[in-house]
């Protein structure tokens, strides 16, 4: 019977790991193809936790489909082994579709396009494909510098002055520079997270490219209103500027770049340059126009935000959790009409002009720099039809612009596992060829 018992183990074992990774599989691999229907960041967290981990793990989801659906075919587990075929088939067809190539640049540029499909003639360590496993670059190591004040400002309720900080990400010696600068402004929705969260593969690549990075610490709703964080991401780019030499950077070729809320804040500063209305006092005698503006999933119209944003509480392991990582105040996360209460000084009935005067839909013109936008098509968030009317307008105005839109695609879908992610290294790829032509 004990002989019975081991020899029978290994079959037992199969017969329950098949079903298991056919279920998992298609599970997830069928959320990534619904749209939520949740409105803003706070609702439904664990959902969107799935989606964006499950984008980035997709390859790996349909792996494992495709190996329960062996192991329970193998069983005598027909219902089961279909299971994980659609899981295989459904994770695959979204790695396809994330990673198919589009023609926007060539759209958009008229020059120099033919050199974007063999990244050896722009340079060896671009990514060669949209995605593919292990391609993005972690060596050779840049030279990461913590906390480098770039501005001093006021304090809060009469505190001290005290610095603005960034990190900068600079390519190891043996990397020819490319000479831009790229400034990253990150999001949290102007009141949470701060600089070095979850760009560090990021950052090291683009470094490995020759580029160097200004990874930024602006102030947020606790400390100022938009004008103020406007101003910051102004002082950034007279900073990088003032200091273009010593960095091996070329004050004509400066990138501002960020991610929601950082894209809004980067469009901005982008289309508004040299402005007396947004540029602060303290840059007023420097240039703030800049080569270049990439945004991720950005806010193209505030005043939308009133019917994508959520009213409810963000459940309470979220804000415990931002509160001991430093990323949230003791106030937590704020809705929209408290916050918008706090960046602009009144109601949402009150504040309607002036949501659109921060809205970069407004400043369209023949100011704006060449523009990469990088955009989830399930984004929860943002809008996509506000996304396209930016893009469109940039067009009409005879702007250079990309719209990247990634199909099943959430919010934030870079911030996690760019070394397999399918999502993340497609923008890249857009993001690699951008910065090329922008120098």
């Amino acid at each position: 019977m004990a002989q019975n018992d081991t020899s029978t183990t290994p079959r037992i074992i199969v017969a329950r790991v098949g079903p298991t990774l056919s279920l998992v599989s298609a599970a997830l691999a069928g959320w990534l193809t619904i749209k939520p229907r949740v409105r803003g960041l706070t609702s439904n967290l664990v959902g969107y936790g799935l989606k964006i981990i499950g984008g980035a793990l997709s390859p790996l989801i349909a792996v494992m489909g495709l190996l329960g659906a062996m192991l329970s075919r193998r069983s005598g587990l027909p219902s089961f082994a279909f299971l994980g075929g659609i899981g295989a088939i459904l994770a695959s067809r979204y790695v396809h579709r994330v990673s198919t190539p589009h023609d926007g640049f060539v759209r958009a540029f008229e020059q120099d396009v033919s050199s974007l499909s063999n990244p050896r003639m722009l340079h060896p360590r671009m990514l060669r494909r949209r995605w593919n496993i292990g391609q993005v670059v972690k060596r050779p190591a840049p030279r990461f510098t913590r906390n480098v004040a770039f501005a001093s400002v006021p304090g809060v309720d009469g505190a001290p002055s005290r610095d603005l900080l960034c990190d900068l990400w600079t390519p190891a010696v043996s990397v020819p520079r490319s000479g831009v600068g790229m400034i990253y402004l990150h999001g949290g929705a102007w009141q949470s997270f701060d600089k070095d969260v979850g760009t560090r593969p990021f950052f090291r690549h683009l470094t490995s490219l020759g580029h160097v990075v200004m990874d930024v610490s602006y102030r947020m709703v606790r400390e100022t209103d938009m004008q103020g964080m406007l101003g910051d991401a102004k002082r950034a780019i007279a900073w990088l500027k003032a200091n273009a030499a010593y960095l091996d950077v070329n004050p004509e070729r400066i990138v501002v770049s960020g991610g929601s809320a950082g894209g809004h804040l980067a469009l901005m500063a982008a289309y508004t340059p040299n402005s007396p209305d947004f540029d602060p006092d303290d840059v007023h005698t420097v240039d703030t126009s800049v080569r270049g503006v990439v945004a991720y999933y950005p806010v193209p119209d505030l005043r939308t935000l009133r019917d994508t944003w959520s009213e409810q509480a963000m459940h309470p392991l979220a804000h415990a959790l931002g509160r001991s990582l430093g990323y949230f105040s003791r106030e937590g996360y704020l809705r929209w009409t408290e916050l918008a209460e706090r960046l602009f000084g009144g109601s949402l009935d009150e504040i309607g002009d002036l949501l659109l005067t921060y809205s970069p839909v407004a400043h369209v013109g023949d100011r704006c720099p060449p523009t990469l936008i990088l955009q989830g098509q399930h984004d929860h968030v943002i809008p996509l039809a506000d996304v396209r009317a930016l893009t469109r307008s940039l067009v009409a105005a005879g702007r250079q612009a990309v719209l990247v839109e990634l199909p099943q695609v959430e919010h934030a879908f870079d911030m996690f596992a760019l070394q397999v992610s399918p999502p993340a290294q497609s923008a890249l790829y857009d993001v690699e060829r951008f910065l090329a032509l922008m120098a």
